[in-house]
């Protein structure tokens, strides 16, 4: 499926009520606009429990070794946690959630004892207060540290291309994920030839000599991300096949602001059209019985159910 900027979509609705030349409308309401569709989109995602069919996402979490506290990717929504993995290369496990009704008592006992393997963690959710904001504390206390270095002025990327050039290869590790604000997040290193580095995803803006953070998949967290919202003309849409109705929307609130303009019910007709067209798609994705995947019961367990 082709990839929509929301500058495709603002051509789209410029074109559409001819304000290419006009200030009618200015960015800061079309951005707020699009944010509207995209959250509604995203709404009906999650009323309908198929977000993992849009949402699903990883990243590395930044362990310390000495250090509980691990913060959490700043895309997540609403802290929905799909899994913790460590790995190290000759080990691979799974990092459950502690869930028992003495989970509290559990977990100070085991606190400051070393893992009994390597990887033997379990984790819950803490808040101490708004601004910390929730935090993965890991139990036992890690004695281990994801390995992460910041590389100044290494690399030059071309907004567009997953290919950048590096001025020390060395450093740079296939599989390692890479922080910046030049790429998304949960971009990795995909392939390293001489001074020529692949990524997994494309750069976003055009950077002479940027500074990067590389950081190891020694702990590793799978979650549900956030909807993201175009911010700049060359921003992906973040439903490419609800882009009709994305521009829709976007189209029916700039009518809205003169009054009595005779299209309107036209386009408001449109508009309910094409949400109904997405509710029936979406609706369509909605796994049936012999493709359901086991529940998560996790509510239960933390009532004491099991």
């Amino acid at each position: 499926m082709s990839t929509k900027t929301y500058s495709s979509l603002k051509t789209l609705v410029q074109d559409k009520l001819d304000l290419r030349d006009e200030d009618f409308i200015d960015d800061a309401e079309m951005l707020l606009y699009v944010e509207e569709a995209v959250r509604f989109c995203e709404a009906e995602i999650h009323k309908l429990n198929i977000e993992d069919q849009y949402f699903v996402s990883h990243a590395p979490l930044r362990v310390r070794s000495g250090f509980s506290d691990v913060d959490l990717p700043t895309n997540i929504y609403a802290n929905k946690i799909l899994r913790v993995v460590y790995s190290n290369g000759s080990t691979t496990r799974d990092i459950p959630r502690m869930r028992s009704l003495t989970r509290y008592s559990d977990a100070e006992a085991t606190r400051k004892d070393a893992p009994a393997t390597p990887g033997a963690y379990s984790y819950m959710l803490v808040n101490n207060s708004r601004s910390s904001g929730t935090r993965l504390r890991l139990f036992p206390t890690p004695n281990e540290t994801s390995t992460f270095a910041t590389l100044s002025s290494e690399f030059a990327a071309t907004a567009g291309s997953e290919v950048i050039t590096v001025t020390t290869p060395a450093s740079w590790t296939v599989g390692h994920f890479v922080t910046s604000a030049t790429f998304p997040a949960g971009t990795r290193v995909s392939h390293v030839s001489g001074s020529t580095v692949t990524l997994s995803n494309k750069a976003l803006a055009t950077v002479a000599a940027g500074t990067v953070e590389l950081t190891s998949d020694l702990f590793q967290v799978w979650f549900i991300r956030d909807a993201e919202v175009p911010a700049t003309d060359e921003d992906v849409i973040d439903f490419p096949e609800f882009w009709s109705f994305i521009g829709q929307h976007v189209v029916v609130n700039c009518l809205k602001k003169e009054l009595g303009n005779p299209r309107l019910g036209i386009e408001v007709e449109t508009l309910r059209e094409l949400k109904e067209q997405m509710l029936s798609t979406l609706s369509n994705m909605v796994p049936d019985q012999d493709d359901t995947i086991q529940p998560d019961v996790g509510h239960y367990q933390d009532m004491g159910g099991f």
